[in-house]
């Protein structure tokens, strides 16, 4: 039994491969880095974000990552979490 007409389904896949390839160019379009972290610097640098967008960001659940030391004020974040939050991915 088929859902779709043929022509239907061709559109469909051509459709998604389309998308697919779009994402996958612009993925390779972004920096790399080696640990897959970003700090929040950079992150808000890259974005030009506030600091008050990245703090509502976090109550909304992106995770933030910082070193165990009690004096570090250091802050990053996950690429792949970031990419997520934002549907990316």
């Amino acid at each position: 039994m088929n859902l779709l007409s043929h022509e239907a389904e061709t559109q469909l896949v051509t459709g998604t491969l389309e998308r697919v390839d779009r994402y996958l160019e612009e993925r390779e379009k972004l920096p790399q880095h080696h640990t897959e972290l970003i700090s929040q610097q950079e992150l808000k640098e890259e974005l030009k974000l506030s600091f008050q967008t990245l703090a509502t960001w976090e109550q909304a659940g992106l995770r933030r990552y910082q070193p165990p030391l009690e004096d570090s004020r250091k802050v990053f974040y996950r690429i792949t979490d970031i990419l997520v939050f934002l549907g990316v991915e």
